[in-house]
């Protein structure tokens, strides 16, 4: 089903109620025209993203007692093995509690106004980098590495199912903030073979009609962002704005038809003393060095930088505030109708 940006503000993912309820009001209120099912890591650590990759072998792991991520247990890799390989991919309520109670907001007519709904997921490899055996990253090795990227691409797979449910155009994003890593250990899994597992989980979710997104709020790999071919691109552009604009495999893949959610809203308390005219002068300076930037505006997507989980409530409707009202300063120089006010902020 056709989805055009033209300026439409999602969110990354996480919020930060502990209540589920709340939280997908919040996402009706203020993100009402791509809404996006919740994950809430103050609520429990299985909301993480790891947490949620993961949860499927969380009795057979336990926190690395040196550095970051998780071990599988002593004896248990077989095990492990075992269930990635048979995955269905569900996400169950004790590890993504706000996906069932976005579902029933769906279907409930919660998001009438909605024109898209989106998911997301943790990607196989940064989710391979977290998870070790024998003091390595499943990233070292090929056997484990392809167990991940399976039971990651069944979790896309599981999503997309019940999100098509709605009859809107599915946005499916892949979080990859390990896509800057360079060689995280010796003799690992080679790059091109990452990025082949990673363009692969992107293509699955693309067959199943849906429109595959890849979110990176770390280093701008952006020439590695755009081998694995993705339907948009998402990115902190408060940091890479002009890197990205400079980039000419970012500059092809906008000309090639490219939409790209601009993370250009800081995630951090007190966003609202922010000027939002000032971000958009920003980006249009940027955008006008390179092109067209109307183009670049009629498929342009607002978001915060990364997930707002780990701030406080409060920042929510800051945040938003903030992505809203640069919106509206890009559907205007795209040439979309603006949404009404209420209907924007979901009141």
């Amino acid at each position: 089903m056709p989805f055009v940006a033209a300026g439409a503000v999602t969110g990354i993912g996480s919020l930060p109620p502990t209540s589920i309820t709340s939280a997908v009001r919040s996402v009706a209120e203020f993100s009402p025209e791509v809404p996006f099912w919740p994950q809430l890591p103050q609520l429990s650590e299985r909301e993480s993203i790891v947490g949620q990759g993961l949860g499927i072998v969380e009795n057979l792991i336990e926190p690395r007692d040196e550095g970051y991520g998780y071990q599988v247990k002593e004896g248990q890799i077989d095990s492990v093995l075992e269930i990635l390989h048979r995955s269905s991919g569900e996400l169950t309520s004790a590890n993504a509690a706000g996906f069932g109670a976005f579902e029933e907001a769906l279907s409930s007519g919660l998001f009438s106004s909605a024109v898209a709904v989106k998911g997301q997921i943790e990607g196989p490899i940064t989710l391979s980098a977290y998870l070790f055996h024998n003091g390595r990253p499943f990233l070292a090795d090929p056997a484990l590495f392809a167990a991940i990227a399976f039971h990651v691409s069944q979790i896309i797979s599981w999503q997309i199912d019940r999100l098509k449910a709605a009859g809107l155009p599915v946005l499916m994003f892949v979080d990859e903030p390990a896509l800057c890593l360079d060689a995280p250990v010796a003799n690992a899994v080679p790059e091109e073979q990452r990025l082949n597992a990673l363009a692969a989980t992107l293509e699955d979710a693309r067959i199943r009609g849906t429109y595959a997104g890849l979110h990176c709020c770390a280093a701008r790999p952006f020439e590695r962002m755009c081998r694995v071919q993705p339907d948009i691109i998402s990115f902190d552009a408060h940091e890479g704005l002009d890197l990205f604009f400079a980039d000419w495999h970012a500059l092809d893949f906008m000309q090639q038809g490219g939409t790209v959610a601009y993370g250009i809203v800081p995630t951090r308390p007190g966003v609202n003393a922010v000027d939002s005219a000032s971000i958009f002068i920003r980006w249009l300076k940027a955008a006008s060095l390179a092109g067209d930037p109307q183009k670049f505006a009629q498929r342009a997507m607002i978001t915060a930088t990364c997930g707002l989980g780990l701030l406080d409530t409060s920042a929510v409707a800051e945040s938003f505030g903030v992505a809203h009202s640069v919106s509206k300063l890009i559907r205007s120089l795209a040439g979309s109708p603006e949404l009404d006010e209420e209907v924007a902020f979901g009141n």
